[in-house]
């Protein structure tokens, strides 16, 4: 045999890359794809078992939602969330902040106000036991403002009773509207 070929394919094989057993990729980090040491179960994040990489890939339609606003709350909280507080972000991912992107920016602006999310405002509010938000509307508009809606107003609050069906979802986004200034 030739020397040469010899030293060559010594030399390809001592600097060739080792090739692991267990390769290394974001679907281990989303757990989309199997665990090379049964350290996790494929989709206990969230995400679908798919082998996706990054977040970009993942369609918001695919997450199951309970497991992963739990994760992302439990990332930025240090701690589980609470029955109320895991009912608002699965509504919040489902309706608003349909990206993880998104649920995880709201959680942290949350977090750095010292909120965990629900408002605390509209938790405490003494409300009927039965309101229709939408007949109430001017009512609930009028125990944040002091005043009742124009016109305008009226028109989005009532948009978004799609969004905020109960009255204390509906107290709580007027008064982060008053509290931001924001005008309909």
């Amino acid at each position: 045999m030739n020397k040469g070929f010899l030293l060559l394919t010594a030399t390809l094989f001592i600097f060739a890359p080792q090739v692991a057993l267990a390769h290394r990729s974001g679907c281990h980090t989303l757990h989309t794809c199997a665990s090379d040491n049964e350290s996790y179960t494929c989709g206990d994040l969230g995400y679908p078992c798919n082998g996706t990489t990054t977040l970009e890939q993942i369609d918001p339609a695919t997450i199951f939602v309970p497991l992963a606003t739990e994760k992302i709350f439990t990332d930025t909280f240090g701690r589980k969330p609470t029955d109320t507080e895991s009912t608002y972000w699965k509504k919040r991912f489902r309706s608003d902040k349909n990206s993880i992107y998104k649920i995880r920016a709201a959680m942290a602006w949350h977090k750095n106000k010292n909120s965990s999310g629900p408002a605390v405002s509209a938790v405490s509010l003494p409300l009927p036991a039965k309101v229709d938000v939408v007949k109430d509307m001017n009512s609930l508009f009028a125990s944040v403002y002091g005043r009742l809606p124009t016109a305008s107003e009226s028109k989005y609050w009532l948009s978004r009773t799609k969004d905020k069906s109960t009255a204390p979802a509906v107290v709580g986004a007027l008064t982060f509207h008053k509290e931001k200034g924001i005008l309909h």
